[in-house]
C-alpha cells in the first residue's frame, strides 16, 4: 500500500466498518425489541381468540348488527357524489378564486336549450320556403320566436308556475326563479322591441335629445309590442335581426346551405344555490319515506325545466306529469316543445377537415329519435353522467359477486368459503361508505377507485388468514396422526384425533395470527401510511384524491379488523376444510422453482420490459385528461346535443374574464360606465376575437347591437355603441356657426357624453345588466365591475393550452393607461379544464414518489432490513413501469378513472409483497424456503388476484368505453403485481444471495435439492429397540 493511498483507503473502511457495526447493532436491537413485541403479544392474541372461539356466534352476531346500524347510510352513498367540475381543481389555483368570485357577482352554471326546426331533416322531409324573409322554418320566424320567448318568459306570459316560463322575474337575478340571465334569438328581439321605451324614459331621466317625463311611458302598458316580448310583424324582426349584427349570428345556425337558420340555442345561467328560489322541489334521496319533496338544487332546476318544456299528460309516475289539459294547452302554444325528429338532420353529420373523417352522428338516445328543443349544458350532462355511472356500478355489482363467488368456487371447492371471505368484504364496505354517508362527506366519481382496493385487500386478507389456518390445522392433525401411529405401534391406547378439536383449531388460529396475521398487519398498516400520502393538502391539492386517500385510510382499517375477527370465527362455526386441487399443489411447486433456478432469466425479462415502459412513461401518463365520449354512456341526450352543439356553434365552453374599476376615478359616478373603460375594452375583446376559434360576448357587443331612432330626419337608427361616439359629441363641446347649422347635432346640444353613457346603459334590460355588471355598490353609487364572456369549442387540451396563453397574454398587459382598472385571467370552462388537467398530472406524479419513499421508510423500520424494504418497492415500482406498456397497446387515454390505477395498484402490489417477503423471512431466505413461500403464499396470492380479477371483470360488461378500459387496466396490473411479488421478488433476493455467497466465497447458494427435500419431506423417526 502507497503512502498516499493508505490514509484515505484505512479512512473510509473505518468509516464504512463504523457504519456497519451502528447499522448491525441497531438491527440486534430491533430483532430483539420485536421479539420482545412478539412474545408479549401472543398472549393477550390467545387469549382474545380463546375468548373468539368460547362464543363466536354472539361476537358475529353484535358485529353484524353494529354494521347494520352503520351500514344503512351506506344506501345513500351516491347521493355523497359531487359530479360538479371544479371540485377538481387544485387547491389555490387562481382559476378557481376567480371562478367563485364570477359565481358569487353572476353565474356560472349553464343550461342550454338546443333547438331545431323541420328545416334542418337532411332529405326529401325538409321543411322549405319559397320566401327567406317570412319562411316559418326560420329560427327568427315570429312563430319560432313567440314559442321560443314563451319558454323564457315575458310581458305577455301568464301567471301559472309554468305558463310565466323559466325566467319570470328579470330584475331578481335568480333569487326567485333561479334563472340569473337569458341569451337567445328570442332574447335579442325582445332587447331590441322593448330599448326604445327604455331610451326614452332614460333619456327623459337625464334630460336629453328634449324628451320630457311625459314622454315616458312604462312599457308594455300601452301597447304590448313595445314590451319585453316579440313584436307580431316579421317586417319589424327582421330589421331588428339586421341591426343586431354578430350577436344574433351567435345563437343561430344554418346547418344545409340554404340561408335558412334551422338551428339555434337559448343559452340560461342559473344560480348556483337554488335553496330560496320558488322553482319545484324534487325528492330528498336521504329524507324519510313519505316526506315532502324538499330539495332545490340544480337536478331539481333540471327537472322542473323538463316538466316546464316537455309536460307528460297521463303517465302520472314520471317526473314530467302536469296533467292532460295542461300539456294540451301546454302543446298547442309551443308546437315545437311536443315536436321530434325520427329522420337525419343536418347538424348531425360529422366531418373532420384534418383527418377527413366524415360520418352521420345521429341519437342513441330516445330510440334514435331527437327532439326538437333538448335540454343541455355542461350542468345537465355532469348529472346525467354522474348518475349514469353510478347506474352502471349498481348494475355490475350483483355480476361481480356472482363471478367472485364462481372463482372461489372453483379455487377452493368448498362454497363455505363464499361466507368466510365475502362477509368481512361487505361488513367493511358497509361500514366505510356509511361513515362517509354519517360523516357527510363530499365524494367525486373518483371514489370508485377505492371500491376495487378495498375489495382486493378484503379477499387477500381473509384468504391469506383462513388458508393459513387450515394449512396449520392440517400440520396439527398429522403431527397428531404421526402422535397416534407411534402409540398404536408401542401398543399404547390412543384417542382418535377430532379434527375440530377447540384445542387444534385455536392453536392453529392463533400461529396463524402471530404468522400469516403479522403480515396481514404490515401489509395493512404500510397500506395506511401509503394511502395517507394521498390526504396530504401540501402535496395532493385535489381534494378529490385526498378524499380517496382518507375513504382508503377507513376502509383499511375496517378491512382488517372485520378480517382478523370473523374469518376466523365464521371458519371456526362452518367447520371450513379447503378442498384444493393436487393439480394446482403440483403446478405451484413446480412455479416456486422458478424464481430460485432462472432468477436471472427473470430479472433480465424485468429490466428490458420495465425499460421500454420507462421509455414511455413521460408519453402515456403525460397524456391531456380527457372527457370524450369514452368516458360517458352512449345513448345520452345531453351529452349527444352538447357536443353536437359545441361542432355547429363552435362554442359550448364558456369561460369569462372580470374587468374590475373600482378604483377608477373616471367622468361617470359608476365606474365601469365609464366610456374610456369601455373603450378599452372594445379593443381587447378585438385582440382576444383575433385568438382563433374565439369569440367575445360584453357590453360593448350588447351597445352595438341594440339600435335606437332618435327622430332625425334623414338619419336612420343607430346602434347605441353608435350614439355614444358621434362626432356630434366633439361639436357639442366647442361649436362654431357651421356646426350650429348641422341638423343631426341639433339633439346633441346642452348634453354630454356621460349623461348618454347612463343613457345607453339604462335603455339596457335589467336581464342583460345582471348578466354582464355587478349589482350595484352602494357606497359607490353604481356599478363597478363587468364580465366579459370568452367563448370556445371543446378542444383538445394541448392546442387549448396554447390559445388560454394566447389570451391571458393579453388580458395581463391590461388597458395601457389605466393602471387603476384590473383585468383579471381568464376562469371558466378551459382554464378549469388546464388547471385540472395540470393537477392531476401532478399530484398523481408526486404522491406515487411520496407513497414510494414513505413505504420504503416504514418498511425498513418494519423489516428492520433496508435491503427487503428496497427489494419489496421495486417489486411494486416495476408494475407502475409497466403501466405505460399497457396503455399504449390498448391505447387507453388518461381520464379521472385512469389516473388513479397507480394508487390502486400500489395498494394491492405492496399487500402481495409483503406477504411474500414476510414468508420468506419466516423461512429463513434458503432456497428451500424460498421455494415453500411460492408454491404456498404465492398459490394463496394467486387465488386473492384471481378473485379479484373476476370481481373487476363485471365491469367490462358495462357500456362506458373509459370504465371498460379502466377495469381492464386495472385487472391487467393486478395480474402483474402477482408476478412481481411471487416471482421477481423472490428472483431478486436469490440474486442477492446468489451474488453475496460468490464475493464472499461462501460456495453455491442454491443448493436446492437438499433445500426443497429438507423443507417438503414428511420424515419419520427410526425408533431401534
Amino acid at each position: 500500500m502507497s503512502e498516499s493511498e493508505g490514509p484515505d483507503e484505512l479512512g473510509s473502511d473505518s468509516l464504512f466498518s463504523r457504519v456497519k457495526n451502528l447499522w448491525n447493532r441497531t438491527s440486534d436491537r430491533m430483532d430483539g425489541a420485536g421479539e420482545f413485541v412478539h412474545d408479549m403479544v401472543e398472549k393477550p392474541v390467545r387469549g382474545f381468540y380463546r375468548a373468539l372461539h368460547k362464543s363466536p356466534g354472539a361476537v358475529v352476531i353484535i358485529l353484524l348488527l353494529g354494521t347494520l346500524f352503520v351500514g344503512q347510510y351506506s344506501v345513500d352513498f351516491q347521493h355523497q357524489i359531487n359530479g360538479d367540475v371544479e371540485v377538481y381543481l387544485p387547491d389555490g389555483a387562481e382559476s378557481k378564486e376567480l371562478l367563485l368570485e364570477v359565481r358569487e357577482g353572476w353565474s356560472t352554471d349553464i343550461v342550454m336549450l338546443y333547438i331545431h326546426t323541420e328545416n334542418a331533416i337532411d332529405g326529401a322531409g325538409r321543411g322549405t320556403c319559397e320566401t327567406i324573409d317570412d319562411c316559418e322554418h326560420n329560427i327568427t320566424h315570429v312563430d319560432v320566436l313567440k314559442q321560443l320567448s314563451y319558454l323564457e318568459g315575458d310581458d305577455e306570459s301568464g301567471l301559472g308556475n309554468y305558463e310565466r316560463g323559466l325566467d319570470w322575474d328579470k330584475e331578481d337575478r335568480g333569487r326567485n326563479d333561479g334563472v340569473v340571465w337569458v341569451l337567445s334569438p328570442a332574447q335579442v328581439i325582445k332587447e331590441a322591441n322593448s330599448s326604445r321605451a327604455r331610451f326614452t324614459c332614460a333619456a327623459a331621466e337625464h334630460g336629453l335629445f328634449g324628451i320630457s317625463d311625459d314622454d315616458c311611458t312604462i312599457p308594455n302598458s300601452v301597447d304590448p309590442s313595445e314590451g319585453y316580448s316579440i313584436p307580431s310583424e316579421q317586417d319589424t324582426i327582421n330589421e331588428m335581426v339586421e341591426n343586431s349584427g354578430s350577436l344574433m349570428q351567435s345563437f343561430v345556425r344554418d346547418t344545409n346551405g340554404d340561408e335558412i337558420w334551422d338551428t339555434g340555442v337559448i343559452v340560461i345561467g342559473i344560480r348556483f344555490d337554488m335553496s330560496e328560489t320558488q322553482i319545484d322541489s324534487r325528492d330528498d334521496p336521504k329524507g324519510e319515506p313519505g316526506q315532502a319533496a324538499q330539495l332545490k338544487d340544480h337536478k331539481a332546476f333540471i327537472q322542473y325545466a323538463s316538466r316546464l318544456i316537455h309536460p307528460e299528460p297521463t303517465d302520472r309516475s314520471s317526473l314530467n306529469y302536469r296533467g292532460e289539459e295542461a300539456a294540451r294547452e301546454h302543446y298547442e302554444i309551443c308546437p315545437l316543445c311536443e315536436m321530434q325528429f325520427s329522420e337525419k338532420l343536418s347538424p348531425m353529420f360529422y366531418e373532420d377537415q384534418e383527418s377527413g373523417e366524415s360520418e352521420w352522428r345521429t341519437p342513441l338516445s330516445n330510440d334514435g329519435k331527437r327532439r326538437a328543443i333538448t335540454i343541455t349544458g355542461l350542468t345537465p350532462v355532469l348529472h346525467d353522467v354522474s348518475d349514469a355511472v353510478y347506474k352502471q356500478l349498481e348494475w355490475m355489482l350483483p355480476w361481480s359477486l356472482a363471478f367472485v363467488a364462481g372463482t372461489m368456487i372453483i379455487l377452493h371447492r368448498n362454497p363455505k368459503v363464499l361466507i368466510i371471505c365475502g362477509t368481512p368484504i361487505v361488513m367493511s364496505l358497509a361500514v366505510t361508505f356509511g361513515i362517509t354517508v354519517m360523516a357527510n362527506i363530499e365524494l367525486t366519481p373518483m371514489i370508485i377507485a377505492a371500491g376495487p382496493i378495498l375489495i382486493g385487500l378484503g379477499v387477500d386478507y381473509a384468504l391469506h388468514l383462513i388458508n393459513r389456518i387450515e394449512e396449520n390445522r392440517n400440520e396439527r392433525l398429522e403431527e397428531a396422526a404421526e402422535k397416534a401411529w407411534r402409540e398404536q405401534r408401542e401398543g399404547l391406547q390412543s384417542d382418535e384425533v377430532d379434527p375440530w378439536a377447540p384445542e387444534i383449531y385455536l392453536g392453529a388460529t392463533v400461529d396463524a395470527a402471530m404468522t400469516t396475521g403479522n403480515a396481514i398487519f404490515l401489509s395493512a398498516l404500510t397500506t395506511v401510511v401509503g394511502f395517507s400520502v394521498l390526504a396530504w393538502p401540501f402535496l395532493v391539492p385535489i381534494k378529490p384524491m385526498r378524499t380517496v386517500g382518507l375513504t382508503l385510510v377507513l376502509g383499511i382499517v375496517c378491512t382488517f379488523f372485520f378480517s382478523m375477527v370473523m374469518v376466523p370465527a365464521l371458519g371456526w362455526i362452518l367447520r371450513y376444510r379447503k378442498r384444493g386441487l393436487e393439480t394446482a399443489d403440483k403446478v405451484w411447486k413446480k412455479i416456486g422453482k422458478v424464481p430460485v433456478v432462472g432468477w436471472w432469466a427473470v430479472i433480465i425479462v424485468a429490466i428490458l420490459v420495465s425499460s421500454a415502459g420507462a421509455l414511455m412513461m413521460a408519453d402515456e401518463m403525460g397524456k391531456d385528461i380527457t372527457g370524450s365520449s369514452d368516458e360517458v354512456p352512449p345513448g345520452l341526450a345531453t351529452y349527444e346535443t352538447l357536443a353536437e352543439y359545441s361542432r355547429v356553434f363552435e362554442g359550448g365552453q364558456t369561460n369569462m374574464f372580470i374587468v374590475d374599476a373600482s378604483e377608477y376615478n373616471g367622468q361617470n359616478d359608476a365606474p365601469i360606465r365609464d366610456l374610456d373603460v369601455l373603450d378599452a375594452i372594445d379593443v381587447m375583446e378585438d385582440n382576444i376575437d383575433d385568438v382563433p376559434e374565439t369569440t367575445t360576448v360584453s357590453l360593448v357587443t350588447i351597445l352595438k347591437a341594440v339600435h335606437i331612432d332618435l327622430g332625425i330626419p334623414g338619419v336612420e337608427s343607430q346602434s347605441l355603441w353608435e350614439i355614444l361616439h358621434d362626432e356630434c359629441w366633439n361639436v357639442t363641446e366647442d361649436p362654431d356657426f357651421s356646426d350650429i347649422l348641422n341638423p343631426q347635432c341639433i339633439p346633441y346640444y346642452g348634453s354630454s357624453q356621460p349623461q348618454m353613457v347612463n343613457v345607453a346603459f339604462n335603455t339596457l334590460s335589467v336581464e342583460i345588466r345582471s348578466m354582464l355588471m355587478n349589482e350595484v355598490d352602494e357606497n359607490i353609487g353604481g356599478e363597478t365591475q363587468t364580465l366579459v364572456y370568452v367563448n370556445q369549442p371543446y378542444i383538445n387540451l394541448r392546442d387549448a393550452g396554447e390559445l388560454r396563453n394566447q389570451i391571458d397574454s393579453y388580458l395581463a398587459v391590461g388597458f395601457p393607461g389605466m393602471s387603476e382598472v384590473k383585468v383579471s385571467e381568464l376562469t371558466g370552462g378551459l382554464p378549469l379544464s388546464l388547471d385540472i388537467n395540470k393537477g392531476v398530472h401532478d399530484a398523481q406524479t408526486d404522491a406515487t414518489l411520496m407513497t414510494m419513499l414513505v413505504l420504503l421508510i416504514v418498511m425498513t423500520f418494519l423489516f428492520r432490513s433496508f435491503r427487503l424494504a428496497f427489494f419489496t418497492m421495486t417489486a411494486v415500482g416495476v408494475v407502475v413501469l409497466w403501466q405505460p406498456l399497457l396503455m399504449f397497446g390498448g391505447n387507453v387515454n388518461v381520464n379521472v378513472f385512469t389516473a388513479m390505477v397507480s394508487t390502486i395498484v400500489f395498494g394491492i402490489g405492496v399487500d402481495d409483497s409483503i406477504h411474500i417477503i414476510d414468508r420468506i423471512r419466516e423461512e429463513k431466505e434458503t432456497p428451500g424456503g424460498i421455494v415453500k413461500t411460492v408454491s404456498r403464499t404465492g398459490q394463496t396470492i394467486f387465488e386473492t388476484t384471481a378473485t379479484t380479477c373476476a370481481g373487476l371483470g363485471a365491469g367490462l360488461l358495462v357500456n362506458i368505453p373509459g370504465l371498460r378500459n379502466f377495469f381492464m387496466l386495472m385487472m391487467l396490473l393486478i395480474t402483474f403485481a402477482l408476478l412481481t411479488s411471487s416471482i421477481l421478488l423472490p428472483a431478486m433476493l436469490v440474486g442477492w444471495h446468489t451474488l453475496m455467497f460468490r464475493i464472499s466465497g461462501q460456495g453455491s447458494y442454491q443448493d436446492l435439492d437438499v433445500d426443497v427435500l429438507m423443507s417438503q419431506a414428511q420424515t419419520l423417526d427410526a425408533v431401534l429397540e
